[in-house]
């Protein structure tokens, strides 16, 4: 099957839709035809909004934001009305030896970064305090991403701040975390809803296969879940996809683009459900505990539910524990759940309900933190336009996807006019 558009644009996360809402706002897209392609059944990305025992929604991808660092996802937030609500996890309750001396340690180290702020965060911090002690310290953080050789210190004390469990390591306290009432699917479908009535059509469940010049404009395979191939040709093209999805298309990425090279790491959240709140008995009730077993981070949210959350080789771990089957992988969590609490496991229940989500490639990012590009990437060649958080200073934040979003319809528009 054959069709066509004047502007195409691959992906319906939050980037491709705030890109074709930017575009369809202006003059200069009166009377063209825009397409969204994207290789989900829904439109939404990274951000998976379910309903969990049919009441608590939870968030499987994305899951808060920040006010003080997240200023344009707050303003889209409040223009599709979406309601927001405390993110309580702010601050941990139980702090291990090391967690308690991470904000001094952070503090004493911050002056030598202008001398050795390029060096990877963890040998940055064991030229100060000895391997042992700074392993012992990053580990503390809970996210495991800061042991990666390509996490510069720089980046390291970047990161930190911008994580609401740690932030007060860096002295961000100030910063307040929000997020979505009745999850952040709301908001993808507010955009998304604003971009068909503006005459947008969108073709979802396509996988983008190759992409090629066409004349004046290009000619893009895809395949269906069904396995129907279809042929597409537009005029212009935005591929709002991340890096890794870049590089699996033959359009010379990075070479021909930014010259940086990109990375990822895994991601992996469980989210579980029992017919009683067992931790109120531990005063646990919106606290976030940090331990050093698979878990990682352990979240109780109210008297709803418990979620854990965890990236790179931990995440890689609950993803075998599935593999091995359901009841393995529940009595792994129950047993890691009594190990940080200190208890006997048989006075954990077993859970009513749970969901989990395992992200191959769920935090996207620059491995060059020396090289400054643009928020989105042009082909030097071809033309084509690029977009993604990846390309951002809020790389795995949806803010870094609006932000993209909107300099790749600033360059799309500056061609059409």
């Amino acid at each position: 099957m054959k069709h066509s558009s004047d502007i195409c644009i691959v992906g319906a996360g939050i980037s491709g839709l705030t890109c074709a809402s930017h575009l369809l706002d202006s003059p200069a897209c009166r009377g063209l035809s825009l397409r969204v392609f994207d290789m989900q059944q829904e439109a939404g990305g990274r951000i998976r909004s379910k309903t969990l025992d049919g009441k608590a929604a939870i968030e499987l991808g994305a899951g808060r934001f920040s006010p003080q660092l997240h200023p344009h996802f707050q303003s889209a937030m409040q223009h599709y009305r979406q309601k927001s609500e405390v993110y309580p996890f702010t601050q941990l309750k139980f702090k291990s030896h090391a967690q308690q001396k991470l904000k001094r340690t952070m503090s004493d180290l911050f002056p030598r970064l202008k001398e050795h702020g390029k060096e990877s965060f963890l040998q940055f911090v064991s030229r100060f305090q000895g391997k042992d002690r700074a392993v012992g310290m990053i580990r503390s953080m809970g996210y495991d991403a800061l042991f990666l050789p390509d996490i510069s210190a720089e980046m390291a004390y970047d990161i930190v701040g911008k994580h609401p469990e740690i932030q007060s390591v860096t002295d961000n306290d100030a910063n307040q975390w929000f997020s979505a009432e009745t999850g952040f699917d709301g908001l993808i479908q507010g955009i998304k809803a604003k971009v068909k009535a503006g005459g947008a059509r969108f073709s979802l469940g396509y996988r983008l296969l190759s992409v090629a010049a066409d004349g004046d404009g290009y000619r893009l395979q895809f395949a269906g879940d069904d396995g129907w191939k279809l042929e597409h040709r537009a005029r212009h093209l935005v591929l709002a996809i991340p890096p890794s999805a870049m590089a699996g298309l033959d359009v010379g990425f990075p070479e021909a683009w930014s010259g940086a090279r990109y990375g990822s790491l895994p991601l992996f959240k469980g989210f579980l459900t029992y017919d009683e709140p067992w931790w109120l008995d531990y005063k646990l009730d919106d606290q976030v505990l940090i331990v050093d077993n698979p878990l990682r981070k352990i979240y109780f949210k109210g008297d709803k539910y418990l979620f854990f959350y965890t990236d790179s080789e931990m995440a890689n771990h609950w993803r075998g524990a599935l593999a091995e089957g359901e009841e393995h992988y529940l009595a792994q969590i129950r047993a890691h759940l009594a190990d940080a609490l200190g208890i006997a496991a048989e006075r954990i229940p077993q859970p009513r309900s749970h969901l989990h989500k395992y992200w191959t490639h769920g935090v996207e990012f620059c491995r060059d933190s020396d090289i400054a590009h643009p928020p989105a990437l042009s082909h030097r060649d071809n033309g084509i336009i690029a977009c993604s958080d990846a390309y951002t200073e809020h790389c795995g934040w949806m803010e870094g996807g609006l932000l993209s979003a909107r300099e790749a319809s600033r360059l799309l528009l500056q061609r059409l006019s």
